[in-house]
């Protein structure tokens, strides 16, 4: 034990900082993905499936352009998956991306908030399927890149670290 000790304290700032989030996403990231897994096969989802796919890399020209927007049904589905299934994934998320770092959180939460907006727009009948997806393609794809980002400055921070 001591000599483990001993050899934390040989790490350097940066590299006790990498181990405590690599940590944190080998525990984290099997709870979440089976959370994400039980969304896509909620029956909610299932039932949704045809107009919005399995994800948003997964649209078909159709879905993109579907002018039709959410019947009753389908808006009573998309609020028990939002309610059911995704808030709680969501959660898991945002509760670990806080203890990775704040601006991963900070992004998480700005594009839950946006996501939970195009739902609300899609069963309020404000949009169509086709707008809402199109909308979604466009939160992940900006998410993906606000993460991008600032895994790239918290590395470049890490590195500069003595």
């Amino acid at each position: 034990m001591a000599v483990l000790i001993a050899l934390g304290g040989c790490a350097t700032t940066a590299q006790q900082e990498v181990s405590r989030i690599q940590g944190i996403a080998a525990a984290n990231a099997p709870v979440i993905d089976a959370c994400w897994r039980r969304a896509v096969a909620s029956p909610p989802h299932q039932a949704l499936k045809g107009k919005m796919g399995d994800n948003s890399d997964a649209l078909t020209l159709a879905m993109k352009t579907n002018a039709e927007k959410a019947t009753p049904e389908e808006a009573a589905q998309m609020l028990s998956l939002q309610r059911d299934y995704l808030a709680p994934c969501r959660k898991i998320a945002l509760e670990s991306a806080g203890r990775v770092h704040p601006t991963i959180a900070a992004i998480l939460a700005e594009s839950y908030v946006k996501a939970e907006a195009n739902a609300a727009n899609l069963v309020a009948y404000k949009i169509s399927w086709g707008e809402f997806v199109m909308e979604n393609q466009a939160i992940v794809n900006q998410r993906r890149a606000g993460l991008l980002a600032a895994g790239e400055s918290i590395q470049r921070s890490l590195s500069l670290s003595p």
